[in-house]
């Protein structure tokens, strides 16, 4: 159990880059709101659209569908029932709750940036893409799903080659999804930046609901739960 001394350290430390994230969200959104792209968009998307390997493709394609549609849902759903069925009701409740708040959130943020999806006058565009654009909707639900399993399988995992492997493959998943978003032609990267900012913004309440509902009543140093909970206790 960590001391309340450096518990406040830790949540003094977040709070600062939670505010740090979200001025520089604001400033890349309202940007977004404004310009179709930005000087460096073009110029990175199109580097990662000439990668020309066979297996390309299928790959961000797969890791795309993983973010898409009802097979994000029942992702989020089979995580969310699977933590309550072992006895991880919180982890659970807050997996399930917060992704779908996290939705309602993001499809409102696209709204106030309103931002037009790249067209084939700049970029070659594999599919339709009925949403806006800023910000990328797959890399939001990607730091908030994947990200909020990697930081339970950090915390509550032992130690061990199996966990070393799922913590590995869950970041990959983060990474690559705005790879694949700009590769298929979906999104400008700036887009990913802003849903990679938006999701671990999100992501961090959801840490910080956890916390707060997951502490115990009555905590070993002797401080009250509403001082336990911080955004980023350790066990």
């Amino acid at each position: 159990m960590l001391s309340w001394q450096r518990l406040r350290f830790r949540s003094r430390t977040a709070g600062a880059l939670f505010i740090s994230g979200f001025c520089a969200y604001a400033i890349t959104a309202v940007l977004a709101s404004h310009y179709e792209f930005f000087s460096g968009d073009l110029r990175v998307a199109r580097a990662i659209q000439s990668l020309d390997m066979a297996w390309i493709r299928p790959l961000m394609t797969f890791v795309s569908a993983l973010g898409s549609g009802w097979l994000a849902v029942a992702l989020v759903v089979f995580a969310g029932v699977a933590l309550v069925a072992v006895g991880r009701r919180t982890e659970g409740l807050v997996c399930m709750a917060g992704l779908g708040v996290g939705r309602s959130l993001t499809s409102l943020l696209k709204l106030l940036s309103a931002r037009p999806r790249p067209s084939l006058e700049f970029l070659q565009v594999t599919g339709s893409f009925h949403e806006l654009s800023f910000p990328s909707g797959h890399a939001v639900f990607f730091v908030e799903f994947f990200g909020f399993l990697f930081f339970l399988t950090y915390l509550l995992a032992k130690r061990g080659v199996a966990r070393t492997f799922a913590l590995v493959i869950l970041a990959t998943l983060i990474l690559l999804v705005g790879v694949s978003r700009v590769y298929l032609g979906a999104h400008w990267p700036s887009d990913v930046l802003g849903g990679y900012l938006a999701g671990m913004l999100w992501l961090t309440v959801m840490i910080q609901t956890y916390y707060y509902f997951a502490s115990p009543s009555e905590p070993d140093d002797g401080q009250p739960k509403s001082q336990q909970a911080t955004l980023f206790s350790a066990k």
